[in-house]
């Protein structure tokens, strides 16, 4: 599908209506359960200087369209970037695609790294 026929066909309103975004600890709540999973889509570069790979994958968002079938459809699937516009872009192509349980992380990598502290991280794993 061309991005032109995608944006006069996408559903925004369907999108809105889901709450897009995810808090750190609804997403952490989620992750530790086995309900979703983190959908990095920064550069190879970013990725490399805060890796998040514990909790899922990374996939550039450059990538996603010939990597998609590395994204589970039966998880939450919570896509991030730092400035949340790839993360959004990536939100939007997966809805595309039928992804029916996406939302941004409404958080920054440097937020995660602070929040997973070594006594922090025991505790979720337990």
């Amino acid at each position: 599908m061309e991005l032109r026929e995608f944006v006069s066909q996408f559903d925004l309103k369907g999108v809105l209506e889901k709450e897009p975004k995810i808090s750190l600890d609804g997403f952490l709540e989620k992750w530790q359960n086995g309900e979703a999973i983190l959908l990095d889509v920064r550069t190879n570069e970013e990725q490399a200087l805060t890796p998040l790979t514990a909790f899922g994958i990374h996939i550039p968002l450059n990538e996603l369209p010939e990597r998609l079938s590395e994204v589970p459809k039966d998880k939450l699937v919570c896509t991030l970037c730092p400035g949340k516009i790839r993360a959004t872009i990536a939100l939007c192509y997966l809805v595309s695609e039928g992804f029916e349980n996406v939302k941004v992380l409404n958080s920054s990598p440097s937020e995660i790294v602070d929040k997973m502290k070594p006594p922090v991280v025991s505790k979720l794993r337990k």
